[in-house]
């Protein structure tokens, strides 16, 4: 290799050496810069949200957190292809103190690789609605179904003991609680008699809570079937002296009892009776006056009810 050649390289080498340097080092920025703008990635990606719960019970939460947020992120590709891959924790809201109205999703709330960048969340935050927890009884109601046995029937209401419950909840649902209703009571093939029970109460509406035991006793009474009868304008029979008047002279007479006993009656049976005697208001030194007397009705085994109760009788 000739000597001429040699000085050629070295000074195309050496030659201007500074601004040579300079413009290999914005080659490289450039074409860093370049590359780089080339390989950021934006992506949209959903991220579950985890709560932790209020401490103490005197509030309760009654909006829903919500369950995720979408989350867009910007950064390199090897990154976000690494963040796509390994998945994103959760966020976490945390609720144990104080009671905010309004959580804001923040940088810090989430974990990233340093060189991803949020652009987004969405919701980008949520409100919060807290009410007082208070105590307060209520009612038990109890139900039955089924069929007693033939000829039966349930006498009355059901009897509850207690009669009332503890319940704690928020304001709003524990004020507007008119009862806590207890399982069915199921009476079928029950004969006469008295028959106690112990009896669920069924699960309150959510965010209240049952205070105390998880049942009470209720007790349903079995009688024999009764039927009704009305006799109308019967005649009242004055027990006493023959020449006493009554007034008002008919009176309506209700019979009830079995329905056998019913369906052998015969009206002629259904005597109204107003005895002066009986009722302490006619003797020998009081032949004549006029007083109230009640009407009774005697029959075997069945009840009676008249209207009007009572008649004047005058003598």
């Amino acid at each position: 290799m000739s000597d001429a050649f040699l000085q050629w390289l070295r000074e195309a080498f050496t030659e201007n050496l500074p601004l040579k340097a300079m413009a290999l080092v914005f080659s490289l920025g450039f074409f860093g810069y370049v590359h780089g703008r080339e390989d950021v990635e934006q992506r949209t990606i959903p991220m579950s949200v985890i709560s932790l719960p209020p401490e103490g019970g005197d509030k309760e939460l009654m909006t829903r957190v919500p369950a995720s947020v979408h989350l867009t992120v910007r950064g390199p590709a090897r990154a976000m292809s690494t963040l796509i891959h390994e998945g994103v924790p959760p966020v976490e809201v945390d609720l144990r103190q104080g009671n905010p109205r309004r959580v804001e999703f923040k940088r810090e709330m989430f974990t990233l690789p340093r060189d991803v960048e949020i652009v987004l969340v969405d919701p980008p935050s949520f409100d919060l609605e807290w009410e007082d927890v208070v105590t307060r009884q209520v009612p038990l109601h109890a139900s039955i179904t089924g069929a007693v046995a033939e000829g039966r029937v349930v006498h009355g209401e059901p009897k509850v003991d207690p009669e009332k419950v503890t319940v704690r909840g928020p304001t709003t649902l524990v004020e507007t609680m008119q009862f806590a209703a207890l399982a069915p009571y199921v009476v079928t093939g029950l004969t006469e008699g008295s028959w106690a029970r112990r009896i669920a109460i069924l699960t309150p509406p959510q965010r209240v809570q049952l205070l105390g035991l998880p049942a009470a006793t209720v007790t349903v009474d079995v009688v024999r079937r009764k039927s009704d009868k009305l006799y109308p304008g019967l005649e009242v029979q004055v027990i006493g002296p023959a020449y006493a008047t009554v007034l008002p002279r008919l009176v309506d007479v209700t019979v009830t009892g079995t329905p056998e006993a019913i369906s052998a009656l015969h009206e002629d049976q259904i005597v109204p009776r107003a005895d002066l005697a009986a009722a302490g208001f006619f003797d020998k030194d009081t032949p004549h006056g006029s007083a109230t007397v009640p009407v009774v009705v005697d029959l075997r085994a069945i009840e009676t009810q008249v209207q009007p109760p009572s008649v004047t009788v005058k003598w």
